[in-house]
């Protein structure tokens, strides 16, 4: 019994960097992610400038993944972090569109080289049995994270554009820590396994396999769901808000009317969406470690096409709006399962020499979702207003996720 004890203490010890490091990651960085909102209020030049952190992040991560692969994954966490931290301060130093365009694709850097190693890191330590669960949790501390962040980014701000600049402050030395925490934690594992294996082989393995392809795909979906969710936060609740339908809203949007009121309850909202986060990732990998994989993943899957198609519904028919609720609740709650299980799955099918390399492929299909969504967004909210703009976008991921449907359905 003692030694089991010590044993799960050893295996908390060995994880928990992992965990910490996303977490301080993402929640120093969905500070930047509000403060932009603040302080570029013109929607092209924010989508120009929200899109270079995913563009770098795309472009540098199987970069990273041939690196972690080769050399490791506790020091290029670490000093990704640390980069982080000066990064996000340099925010304070300018107002300068390009200059901060090319402040927050470095960003991106740091985030591919931190996403691609902990992903790596705990596909190593992770135990097959468990990795559905151990893989929620990484996605609660990468989403709870934002969410966090994102809540508490509001709540400096107050509404007042006056006050944008000090949660760069705060995320820089939230980055600060997870840098030096990393340092005296975070372990590596032997990596000699993984030396002079041919990358082409690697890539032909991984792509070769339809699963791999049809996760990859997925996440593109759900990232640009997310990058939207985060770049045009105001034009979306102003979507709802305009649907006279959806009775939450009130007759008017009276509800949202107030910006108090509206601060307190998407600070409400978001809270408590992050603590039941918690429970549900955990308990979606688990259920994933028992029952197996791709029925998780397809429940995902389908909640995703589902919330799409609601959502451009919502958007075309104002009037029975109210009829929505339910389909976004239940497809809202159904996603939910996708990212533990998806993750579980695609380090099942990573290869022992390669699963850097193959974190690295997810950070660049995450990467080109969320430059897809501000870039295709920013462009189409311009032109064609919030309603039409958002359907249009998320009626091309009805489009794949078909696709990726079909895909699941031919293999079974």
């Amino acid at each position: 019994m003692l030694n089991e004890r010590l044993s799960a203490f050893s295996y908390i010890l060995r994880t928990s960097p992992v965990y910490v490091a996303v977490f301080l990651m993402r929640f120093s960085f969905a500070f930047t992610v509000v403060a932009i909102q603040y302080i570029i209020p013109l929607p092209y030049e924010r989508g120009i400038i929200s899109a270079a952190y995913p563009l770098m992040e795309m472009l540098t991560g199987v970069l990273f993944g041939l690196l972690a692969d080769k050399i490791g994954r506790k020091w290029i966490v670490a000093t990704a972090l640390f980069c982080s931290s000066a990064i996000t301060l340099s925010f304070t130093f300018t107002r300068n569109f390009e200059l901060l365009t090319v402040v927050h694709g470095l960003q991106g850097i740091c985030a591919a080289a931190i996403i691609t190693c902990t992903l790596a890191s705990l596909t190593d330590l992770a135990k097959q049995e468990t990795r559905g669960r151990e893989m929620g949790l990484y996605d609660f501390c990468t989403i709870g994270g934002y969410g966090l962040g994102f809540v508490f980014s509001l709540i400096i701000i107050g509404g007042v554009a006056g006050r944008a600049l000090i949660p760069f402050y705060v995320g820089a030395s939230f980055a600060l820590v997870g840098a030096i925490y990393s340092v005296i934690f975070l372990k590596d594992e032997k990596i000699s396994l993984r030396r002079n294996v041919p990358y082409k082989a690697i890539f032909n393995q991984i792509m070769s396999n339809r699963k791999s392809i049809a996760l990859l795909a997925t996440w593109f979906v759900l990232t640009v769901i997310i990058g939207v969710g985060l770049t045009y936060t105001r034009e979306l609740f102003a979507a709802f808000i305009s649907l006279r339908g959806l009775g939450i809203f009130g007759r008017h949007g009276a509800l949202f009317g107030p910006s108090s009121k509206f601060g307190l309850l998407l600070d409400v909202v978001l809270i408590f969406g992050v603590i039941l986060l918690g429970f549900t990732q955990t308990g979606f990998g688990g259920l994933s470690d028992k029952y197996g994989r791709s029925k998780l993943v397809f429940v995902g899957e389908i909640s995703i096409f589902g919330l799409l198609v609601t959502l451009v519904l919502l958007f075309q028919i104002h009037r029975y709006g109210f009829l929505a609720i339910p389909f976004l609740l239940i497809f809202g709650a159904g996603l939910l399962a996708f990212t533990p299980a998806g993750l579980a799955e695609l380090a099942d099918i990573a290869p022992l020499s390669g699963r850097g390399s193959t974190m690295g492929l997810y950070s660049v299909v995450v990467g080109a979702g969320t430059v897809f969504a501000p870039l295709a967004g920013g462009f189409l909210i311009s032109k064609y207003g919030p309603a039409a703009g958002f359907s249009i976008l998320f009626s091309i991921g009805i489009v794949i996720m078909a696709g990726v449907l079909f895909s699941r359905l031919a293999d079974h």
